[in-house]
């Protein structure tokens, strides 16, 4: 039984390496274009809007911190979800998402016409001054998913979720018992469920599973029982048809790391850690910025 769990890990790994690609490459190298990639955004300590590409070249690579418009006071920014961004023939390249600025949730768009970028932000619902974490999904993803969930995570540990429509945002219900949460990611998006993938002060790494059915009842599972609780962030993206890039950022010391997440299930999925980035990653708040257009994450 000890081989064959040996056997299967390294298959495991073998497929995650090949589905990421191994190619040793530059931040300017083509090769990098054909590897698995995400695209980090953050708000910097000042408030401003920052995205850099990270590849799953060997080693892993980082490309030049893109710095944009200031959308937050310093200091002000507490939590942010997923930021999306799509073309628009008059504004250019539009990144739109969710961030909680002081006690508010606020949308925030960001547009860069050729006559020049502009930026605006609409407040949603106040209160939201004690939420730590946030994630959105969109499903399927588009201009006009057929669900689009929030999910916050409050500094008592009482994850709740929010549905909007037409007319706003609406509760979904809310669950206690992750005060031991540190930070989450989003990992999959299916029409029956959403998964967040968290990890714990005390060092665990577990997926969430969130069926879209009422009331909310969350299912955890572990996949690490130790040695995660460096990490201040972690941001995950789609990579191949099954398996998930996920950087994991230690604010503290200013490093980030790259890793190959399998399909998820429990203490069987397979981590490859990828190696650590080049530069310096210490902003305040991490998430992912990615495509509206394409398919959804499928980490589990």
């Amino acid at each position: 039984m000890r081989t064959m769990r040996r056997t299967a890990a390294l298959l495991g790994a073998a497929v995650l390496l090949a589905g990421l690609g191994t190619a040793t490459a530059t931040a300017a190298d083509p090769k990098v274009q054909s590897i698995c990639s995400l695209d980090l955004g953050s708000i910097t300590a000042q408030g401003n809007y920052v995205d850099q590409v990270l590849s799953a070249a060997s080693p892993p690579v980082a490309s030049e911190r893109r710095v944009g418009p200031q959308v937050a006071d310093p200091g002000e920014t507490r939590a942010s979800a997923t930021w999306e961004f799509s073309y628009d023939s008059h504004d250019g390249i539009v990144d739109r998402g969710y961030a909680i600025y002081g006690t508010w949730l606020y949308s925030t768009l960001i547009a860069r016409p050729p006559d020049g970028p502009w930026w605006g932000r609409g407040n949603i619902q106040d209160g939201m001054g004690d939420f730590t974490q946030l994630a959105r999904s969109g499903y399927p993803k588009g201009a006009s998913p057929s669900r689009e969930y929030l999910y916050g995570l409050r500094n008592d540990g009482v994850l709740f979720r929010w549905k909007k429509d037409s007319t706003g945002f609406h509760a979904l219900g809310s669950y206690a018992g992750f005060a031991a949460v540190k930070t989450m990611t989003l990992i999959s998006q299916t029409a029956t469920y959403d998964t967040l993938l968290a990890t714990t002060r005390g060092g665990a790494l577990y997926t969430i599973h969130i069926p879209v059915t009422s009331p909310l009842t969350p299912v955890v599972k572990v996949v690490r029982t130790s040695t995660w609780q460096g990490f201040e962030a972690i941001v995950a993206e789609k990579c191949g048809t099954q398996s998930t890039l996920l950087a994991a950022i230690d604010r503290d010391s200013g490093s980030a790391y790259l890793y190959a997440v399998g399909h998820a299930s429990g203490t069987a999925t397979v981590i490859q850690n990828l190696g650590k980035l080049p530069g310096t990653f210490n902003d305040p708040i991490y998430f992912l910025r990615t495509s509206q257009a394409g398919t959804s994450l499928n980490g589990e």
